[in-house]
């Protein structure tokens, strides 16, 4: 009889242990919302581009889409994101807007409209093109010097009105 009244305090045990651990193992859920807005469609063409003055950018005129060349890579929102490729046909990559080029992100809405009669680039010359106005741009000549005497003439009036606040608080610079 001892054994018996063992054996079933044992297996009771077993069974309240059981059940202790299987209740102590928390449950999990997970909730994944895939939303696929999809690429930007494809050009086939390859595409004549515009350069907008003063920046690194080109853009198609001929494709309904928004369609830019930056610095050797091609750039397109569709659907509100922006995409990424080093081709005009893709693969195309997402890309969040914080990456998107601040000289992209500043046209204007009208770009196609404003720079409509600016130079035109056939896309075979596009490599060669944009190298030497890159080369251009870091050497201030060209277009790019009236930009770079501009530059420094900002710079000289901001040291000339730092100077003058200078004097104004007595050798310090102004109170902040």
């Amino acid at each position: 009889m001892k054994i018996r009244k063992v054996t079933v305090l044992l297996a009771a045990g077993t069974c309240a242990a059981m059940i202790f651990v299987s209740a102590a193992v928390p449950a999990h859920s997970e909730v994944n919302v895939n939303v696929n807005i999809g690429p930007p469609p494809i050009v086939v063409h390859e595409p004549e581009l515009i350069v907008v003055p003063r920046t690194m950018v080109y853009y198609a005129p001929a494709v309904e889409v928004d369609l830019f060349f930056y610095r050797g890579r091609w750039w397109s929102r569709h659907d509100g994101r922006w995409f990424r490729s080093r081709s005009h046909n893709g693969p195309w990559v997402v890309v969040g807007p914080r990456y998107v080029p601040v000289e992209i992100v500043r046209l204007p809405r009208d770009y196609r409209t404003v720079y409509v009669r600016e130079q035109h680039v056939p896309y075979g010359q596009l490599k060669k093109h944009w190298e030497r106005r890159e080369y251009e741009r870091k050497k201030g000549v060209g277009e790019w010097k009236a930009e770079k005497r501009a530059r420094k003439e900002r710079e000289k009036e901001r040291k000339e009105e730092w100077k003058e606040e200078r004097r104004e608080h007595g050798g310090h610079g102004p109170p902040r």
